[in-house]
């Protein structure tokens, strides 16, 4: 008997021995499944977070980022360079009234005259011989007036003593004053052609500077051909006439009065003040530009009649008009405008007008503020209503709702790092 117990324990473990053995496994089970369990739904639950977090990227970029300008205030005068002509205050071309031969000229050209200096004399024999013809003529009738009046008396005398007739005596009456008329037009006659003869000596008809000659000694003289060229030209110079024609555009805003200057090539170091003096007032249909009339004063004779000259306007600021950076603009439709944002961050697109192009900057008018917010580049598919994000003046973006509620760090930098983590989850 006693040797049968060894051989008994030999056959295998005891009973507990194996109940403990199974409950281990069970155990290890029991905690790979709930350690599966757990990793599974880590990684559930790391892809939903993570595909939370690339939607949410996806529509933060989406919303475009923008950059914003401020209008600032124009207030700044401009100039406006317009070519003109320079013209004398008064110009006369003086033709021959007589018709003779030049005995004399006593101006020629550059020569200051004063009013009534004779500038040449013509010698007119066919004009001195109808006086000579008229001076008869005066003499008969003063002849014939005489003895009308004689007769005339006579009659009346014998009027009184029934010798003659009352008819007779008034056609002697009237004979004499008929010939009192013809001695009144003989008179007449004499005094038009003096005044004739007075055209034959040549004058300044004001003071001024002979600009012209076109004659000469013996050269024949016409009356009556004033469509030909001129004997003489005088130019009154001690001011001068600028004309400029101003387009449409700047007609509003040149006033009488108006101050500019004036550059011309022949001094190229020296400017010349000028004032508007008036306007024709209408706007040439052709060329669309108005007349405007500027004097200058010209006591040392430096401008000249004829010249060329550059006229410099001032123009008065804008009260309402806003300076702006060029790339603010955005063309629509042949519409220019701007896209401004609103306190939403929401755009807005208003038109504007161009006043003044400077390159770099605009000056527009249109109703604009100091404190409109504008989007300083706006893309071509802007659109009214549309969502925005603001860009810092740093440059820093401004965070957005979503971005605001995760640490920097915690947003993803791009669809290939959100990719990624869900990869690492899943492993």
């Amino acid at each position: 008997m006693s040797q049968e117990r060894p051989d008994a324990d030999a056959e295998g473990p005891k009973p507990d021995t194996k109940d403990r053995a199974r409950v281990k496994v069970g155990r290890a089970i029991l905690l790979l499944t709930v350690v599966a369990i757990a990793v599974a739904y880590a990684g559930i639950s790391g892809r939903r977070h993570d595909g939370e977090k690339l939607k949410q990227w996806t529509d933060d970029q989406a919303i475009p980022t923008v950059a914003l300008v401020s209008p600032q205030e124009g207030g700044r005068a401009r100039e406006v360079v317009l070519p003109g002509n320079v013209e004398a205050f008064e110009t006369a071309s003086i033709h021959g009234q007589v018709s003779g031969y030049v005995s004399e000229w006593r101006k020629d050209i550059g020569a200051k005259v004063h009013q009534g200096d004779v500038l040449a004399v013509i010698d007119t024999p066919e004009l001195d011989q109808r006086i000579a013809v008229a001076q008869g003529e005066l003499a008969k009738a003063k002849a014939n007036l005489a003895l009308a009046k004689v007769t005339a008396d006579r009659w009346n005398s014998l009027r009184s003593s029934a010798a003659v007739s009352q008819q007779a005596v008034d056609e002697k009456d009237g004979d004499a004053h008929a010939k009192a008329a013809e001695v009144d037009a003989a008179q007449s006659n004499i005094d038009r052609l003096k005044a004739l003869k007075a055209f034959a000596n040549i004058v300044a008809p004001f003071d001024g500077v002979v600009t012209a000659r076109d004659l000469d000694i013996g050269s024949l003289v016409k009356a009556d051909s004033n469509d030909g060229a001129a004997l003489f030209s005088v130019a009154d110079i001690h001011q001068m006439r600028i004309y400029v024609p101003v387009p449409e555009s700047y007609a509003a805003q040149l006033k009488d009065g108006m101050k500019a200057t004036l550059d011309l090539p022949e001094y190229p170091d020296r400017k010349f003040e000028a004032t508007i003096s008036t306007t024709s007032h209408a706007i040439d249909q052709k060329s669309r530009t108005l007349l405007v009339e500027l004097i200058a004063d010209n006591k040392d004779g430096a401008l000249s009649p004829g010249a060329f000259a550059r006229v410099h306007f001032e123009i008065p600021p804008d009260p309402n008009a806003m300076m702006l950076p060029a790339g603010a603009l955005l063309f629509r439709d042949n519409v220019l405008g701007v896209a401004t944002v609103g306190l939403d961050n929401r755009i807005t697109l208003k038109k504007v007008r161009i006043a003044r192009d400077l390159g770099t900057q605009v000056e527009i008018t249109g109703g604009m503020s100091q404190d409109e917010r504008i989007v300083a580049n706006p893309p071509d598919s802007i659109a009214d209503g549309e969502e925005v994000r603001v860009m810092e003046a740093a440059g820093d973006k401004t965070p957005g709702p979503s971005a605001s509620a995760e640490g920097p760090g915690d947003h993803p930098k791009s669809v290939d790092d959100v990719a990624q983590t869900g990869r690492d989850h899943g492993e």
